[in-house]
């Protein structure tokens, strides 16, 4: 018995800490445009998306904005028609700034929340041994410099520091006199550094027209979890000793590399309008999260590793901007694929290989500021199954995300 909890809780407890949702809402305009960046270098949110198109920038810049994440999830399995998660509203953030300190060095700074999620449902619920609720956020901090190799080449650097926070509840089949479930709850924190480096040319810019190409690659990120917290209730008093009310683990998270490849060309149509199209290639390498090990500092509780089995995948954003005097209109789209693999689909995660338009509008209101809204919305269903805790479910899963941000030059 014990070891079939444990084995269940190692599977899924950093699931969504993991895979979660890699959160590409790092701007209101490049989500308008199905997050296609690294080839448009355009203001100082290229610090995240390619730090060699901070060289574009014109005196200093800042964009800061948030997301307003809207989830919904259902399942039907053989038991229950429809069940529901409960997880209510995300907000992740960011922030910009991109400076000019002399015709070839530049500097930026960006923080974002880059990986996230939060799945909730109710307490009882058929698959309360997988889990109850989940959460996680992640904080990104990027001081960067770019430098100007060539009149129409540059590159840039970002260091890259990560704290993330998670907690994760579940019942484990454990009876008492009064209760038909145990619960257990871990909470950990952990921290790391990384990189982020890119490079950006103008191949051609005149009056007609300009075209770019990027390329950018983030590093994977290994996060040590030590210290973290085990808690257990309503545990039968014979088994105390193997599920105390409260022991520490360790553990280790390693999160992907992404390595993105982008185009942009801007055509000049007259004084007041242009148009502009951009594409991104993106591949992830989600193979680098291949299993999930617990290590706990009771003695009696025993230690976990499971196979995750994760699938390197690749990602097509495009977007198309027109803009005719301070307006700008945007639509754009993106596919991508599902790295987990019909076996390891748990409840909190039901990802699936999917596709998803997106909507975009921004405004100058003067020379100094601009505001930029955009809006997804994704929808796809998946039946897959968890082989290891025995469940399987037909997922039908939507999000909506409203996107906003401001944008200062000085």
């Amino acid at each position: 018995m014990k070891k079939i909890i444990f084995s269940v809780l190692a599977l899924t407890s950093l699931s969504a800490f993991a895979g979660g949702f890699q959160l590409n809402l790092q701007g209101a305009r490049a989500l308008g445009m199905g997050g296609a960046y690294t080839g448009l270098a355009h203001g100082p949110a290229t610090t995240f998306f390619n730090p060699g198109g901070l060289t574009q920038i014109e005196g200093h810049q800042f964009n800061l904005g948030t997301s307003l994440i809207f989830p919904s999830v259902s399942l039907q399995t053989s038991v229950h028609d429809n069940i529901d998660q409960t997880t209510g509203m995300a907000t992740p953030i960011h922030f910009y700034y991109g400076g000019q300190i002399n015709e070839k060095l530049y500097v930026g700074f960006g923080l974002n929340n880059q990986f996230g999620s939060s799945s909730s449902f109710e307490d009882d619920w058929q698959g309360r041994y997988i889990v109850q609720n989940i959460s996680l956020r992640t904080f990104m901090f990027q001081p960067t410099i770019a430098y100007k190799l060539h009149e129409k080449i540059s590159i840039g650097i970002g260091a890259v520091y990560t704290t993330g926070k998670f907690s994760y509840e579940k019942a484990v089949p454990l009876t008492t006199e009064t209760t038909n479930f145990g619960k257990a709850r871990l909470e950990g924190k952990g921290s790391a550094f990384s990189f982020n480096v890119g490079a950006f040319s103008q191949l051609i810019k005149n009056d007609k027209m300009e075209l770019g190409l990027g390329i950018d690659y983030r590093s994977g990120i290994k996060l040590d979890l030590k210290g973290g917290t085990a808690s257990f209730s309503d545990v039968p008093a014979s088994l105390a000793s193997k599920f105390p009310e409260t022991t520490k683990f360790d553990g280790g998270l390693n999160l992907p590399s992404v390595a993105t490849a982008g185009i942009s060309f801007k055509y000049i149509l007259n004084e007041k309008s242009e148009l502009t199209f951009a594409y991104d290639f993106a591949r992830t390498n989600w193979s680098s999260y291949d299993t999930l090990a617990f290590d706990f500092e009771n003695e009696d509780t025993p230690d976990s590793k499971t196979v995750k089995n994760w699938q390197n995948v690749n990602a097509h954003r495009f977007g198309v901007e027109y803009k005719i005097n301070k307006l700008r209109f945007r639509v754009g789209g993106y596919h991508d694929q599902s790295p987990i693999l019909d076996g390891f689909v748990s409840p909190e995660l039901p990802d699936a290989t999917h596709m998803a338009p997106t909507v975009g509008f921004g405004m100058e209101v003067s020379e100094m500021i601009s505001f930029d809204i955009a809006y997804l919305s994704q929808k796809y269903s998946r039946e897959a199954s968890l082989d290891d805790a025995g469940f399987s479910a037909k997922y039908n899963r939507g999000v909506d995300v409203v996107s906003f941000s401001l944008s200062i030059k000085l």
